[in-house]
């Protein structure tokens, strides 16, 4: 009886385990919105009256008996130390000292900011939530680990982002300012595109990442596209402003926050993003957000990792783009914040990035889960738009987010998925009119005497000796040409997509290059260079001989 009696509650023993086990592994380093920030007890954020001489500034800083470490012009505010002996009057006095001063308009405290990241492995494998509507092909592209089905990069294909390539894979000319703990300069996947950025923990110009955090959320913001290498960010071909307001233990100070966005805006970044924040948010952050909107900047910014209604911020300022975090399958992930700031959401869990170790497991990359993931999706949205149109306001662009999103959990906005996950190629087409037959392709075709695969100036153009057939991403033929008199062929009227171009040799002729190329059309593109070398093969010897250029590919 006794036997029975354990054997019955062996089962039961090992269900609350797993229970257990279950919730310690959702506890995985939330980041809870404090009631009460941490202060900088020694370090204050002084708003000066607008003009003010920088004589009088400076004497009554002295007067404090204070140092300053940052002066933010357009805010007008300093970021003062006080002497360490100040630490031990009350926070009343402290602010008395300065309001006796008719040259300041308010004064408070600098408090500590944090990112808000929670570390993963490989996610659990849940199967995807596909679109089976869409009516054209998605772009390929040639980034190794995005292909490998293995890695699980879910979030491009599940945000649409494959479809959106078709009109737009971003523009330099829009910049990404990334304020968090720096990004790795020498990552592959920002190579050519850093802009000067700015270190506002050690004060200098090397932002350089202590971390991991910056250069992951940098990576799902801007990686770059069809480099070879790793996966790809939302707006690959976008610029990227590395701004440091973090330190090496992913923590910072409100007033250098304010700084950084000041200061980016200053720097040309169109878009802001800000994966960190806290519980509140001292009022010279506002006055920098308000800073970047007068400035048509778009500050976006995580919602935090607290499972909790309680506002974050910056995330919950009116000027700010809230985001909360979305998991593989379009279900809320269950560490995200929720309530009235959350505005969108996007994919957060298990969201394979960039890192700051190239020698690490992954050689540079790795997963993280949280709304640090979800908000830079965002922030790549908000860049391609703007590389399609770069006069879209900032209402602009949170409407086209808005109404275009896909709508998850209640219908209508709710409090866990905002308007809804972003739809990129939704978004996109939303923002242009639909797409027109104005690509081109076209190329050369040449006698290529010394068979290198390569036209030199000696070697003649020819015709009638091959045809060529362009077939989309579907194997539909769509356009035929020949080479005219002068070798030169062309077809027209082309969608943005993806093609195969296809030469078909006549008579004795013989291919010194591939006969076939795929090829990438964006919307109004038109490409010249696929060009195709020939040589005229001796019937006689036509079953023994077989030309290998040395040197694939067009010119």
């Amino acid at each position: 009886m006794e036997n029975i009696a354990l054997n019955w509650k062996k089962p039961i023993l090992i269900v609350l385990l797993a229970i257990l086990f279950w919730l310690s592994l959702q506890l995985i380093n939330p980041v809870y919105a404090a009631a009460q920030p941490e202060t900088l007890d020694n370090v204050v954020l002084v708003k000066f009256q607008p003009g003010l001489p920088s004589t009088e500034r400076a004497a009554l800083i002295l007067e404090m008996g204070g140092q300053e470490l940052r002066w933010i012009e357009a805010l007008s505010t300093a970021r003062i130390r006080l002497p360490e002996s100040s630490a031990s009057r009350t926070r009343d006095d402290t602010l008395a000292l300065a309001h006796r001063s008719s040259a300041v308009r308010a004064v408070e405290f600098d408090t500590l900011v944090n990112g808000v990241p929670v570390f993963t492995e490989q996610m659990v494998d849940i199967p995807q939530a596909g679109n089976s509507t869409i009516p054209t092909v998605p772009v390929q592209v040639n980034d190794v680990d995005y292909n490998n089905s293995q890695m699980q990069v879910y979030a491009p294909r599940i945000i649409n982002l494959p479809m959106a390539w078709n009109h737009t894979m971003g523009s330099r000319d829009i910049p990404i300012a990334i304020l968090d703990t720096g990004i790795l300069a020498s990552h592959p996947e920002f190579a050519g595109r850093l802009l000067p950025g700015y270190d506002f923990v050690n004060n200098d110009a090397d932002p350089h990442d202590d971390y991991g955090h910056g250069t992951h959320v940098a990576g799902i913001a801007a990686a770059a596209i069809n480099n070879g290498v790793g996966m790809v960010g939302v707006c690959g071909n976008c610029s990227i402003i590395p701004v440091k307001v973090l330190n090496e233990s992913n923590q910072g100070s409100w007033g250098n926050v304010a700084a950084g966005i000041v200061w980016s805006v200053n720097a040309g970044a169109r878009v802001i993003n800000l994966s960190l924040g806290g519980g509140s948010v001292p009022s010279t952050v506002e006055d920098a957000v308000r800073y970047a909107t007068e400035h048509n900047v778009l500050i976006v910014a995580a919602a935090g990792n607290g499972r909790t209604n309680t506002p974050f911020y910056p995330a919950a300022l009116e000027d700010v783009v809230g985001v909360a975090a979305t998991r593989n399958d379009d279900t809320r992930w269950s560490l995200s914040n929720y309530g009235p700031f959350v505005e969108l959401a996007a994919p957060g869990y298990a969201v394979y990035s960039t890192y700051n170790n190239l020698s690490n497991t992954y050689g540079g990359y790795i997963y993280m889960s949280g709304t640090s993931m979800a908000a830079p999706h965002v922030a790549g949205l908000a860049a391609l738009l703007l590389s399609q149109n770069p006069n879209l306001t900032i209402a602009q662009l949170r409407e086209l987010m808005r109404k275009t999103a896909a709508d998850l959990g209640e219908s209508g906005r709710d409090d866990y998925f905002g308007y809804g996950r972003i739809d990129v190629f939704a978004a996109i087409q939303a923002a242009v009119p639909p797409l027109q037959p104005n690509a081109a392709v076209g190329g050369i075709v040449w006698q290529d005497d010394n068979i290198n695969g390569l036209q030199d100036q000696s070697e003649r153009t020819v015709s009638d000796v091959l045809s060529i057939q362009v077939r989309d991403a579907t194997d539909k033929l769509v356009g035929q040409a020949m080479p005219n008199g002068s070798g030169r062929w062309r077809v027209e009227k082309l969608y943005p997509g993806t093609y195969k171009v296809i030469a078909t040799v006549l008579g004795n002729t013989l291919l010194t290059t591939p006969a076939t190329y795929d090829i990438q059309l964006t919307n109004g593109q038109e490409r010249t260079d696929v060009n195709f070398g020939t040589i005229q093969n001796d019937p006689v010897a036509s079953s023994y001989r077989v030309y290998v250029p040395t040197i694939q590919g067009t010119r």
